[in-house]
């Protein structure tokens, strides 16, 4: 009787790089430095021609143009002005001609293996417009929102507060789930969508100064029948504020900009009108409150 060998009976498939095709990756580069180049490499692995990739330029005065490696399918652009992230999107939204969009921060490094997990997840489940992966620090640790939730009023309050009662809008300090899920809200330093569902939203609201673009896009998806997917099994690297760490107060203060727009357009039904100005003006004070804690941290 003859013991068949249990690692002879082990196939792995080889992911389907030629779904890469189907993708145009998505950089808006300011002031980046090496990052953008070795994003570009990553995504292109050993310089393929796909997937396609399109580099848009918010007039950087760095050195960071001139790291980008000489691959196929790679489209520069340099813009005269800074349209910051969500315009520098969509100022090439209109060329854009295969069916998904990623949409990637230039300090984020995702392998071709990776994009074609989440392309698979989109295929598997046409209800989805956007899916994304855990996103990991360069230590590899799993930073804050990673996996998240919508924003809201209590989660807000339990966010800064770490009320016992509820969740905040960040979800890692929870354990990551095995498979593949539904959820409402994933990192916006690396998105994978339909072009289709992008482009029928107009892209992202030019209104959000910088932040609170990308969890817009997933409440606007969500109001629109779409779902959102997390694949816990794709691994993204990001160096993280890469490009605002040269003006963190700026940044700091466009983000509560960012919330304050965000809680006006999305939270209205569970937002007493009286208390809109202590909100306005909590909000700000935190604001002051952390501009030495920013520039400590800088």
């Amino acid at each position: 009787m003859t013991t068949a060998n249990p690692v002879e009976e082990i196939t792995i498939k080889p992911p389907d790089l030629a779904s890469l095709a189907r993708v145009t990756a998505v950089v808006i580069n300011y002031n980046s430095g090496p990052w953008l180049g070795r994003c570009i490499r990553a995504l292109k692995g050993r310089g393929a021609r796909f997937p396609l990739v399109t580099v848009v330029d918010n007039a950087s005065d760095d050195e960071s143009w001139d790291n980008l490696p000489d691959m196929p399918g790679l489209t520069l652009e340099r813009l005269s002005a800074n349209l910051g992230f969500g315009r520098g999107v969509n100022h090439v939204l209109d060329r854009l001609e295969t069916e998904f969009l990623l949409i990637i921060n230039p300090d984020c490094l995702l392998v071709p293996e990776g994009l074609v997990e989440l392309i698979a997840e989109l295929d598997e489940h046409p209800e989805a417009g956007l899916v994304s992966g855990r996103i990991f620090d360069m230590s590899g640790n799993e930073q804050r929102g990673s996996r998240r939730q919508l924003p809201g009023p209590r989660r807000i309050l339990n966010e800064v507060f770490r009320f016992r009662s509820g969740h905040g809008v960040d979800l890692t300090h929870l354990p990551s789930p095995a498979d593949a899920t539904a959820v409402e809200a994933v990192s916006g330093a690396c998105m994978l969508l339909r072009t289709r569902a992008f482009r029928d939203l107009g892209g992202f609201d030019p209104g959000f100064p910088m932040h609170f673009e990308d969890l817009d896009l997933m409440a606007r998806l969500h109001n629109s029948g779409w779902s959102v997917r997390l694949v816990p099994s794709v691994a993204i690297s990001h160096a993280g504020g890469v490009s605002s760490r040269q003006r963190p107060v700026r940044v700091m203060f466009n983000k509560h900009r960012g919330l304050w727009r965000y809680l006006n357009k999305h939270c209205r039904d569970r937002w007493p009108l009286w208390s809109r100005p202590l909100w306005w003006l909590g909000l700000w004070l935190h604001a002051l409150i952390m501009v030495p804690v920013v520039l400590w941290r800088r």
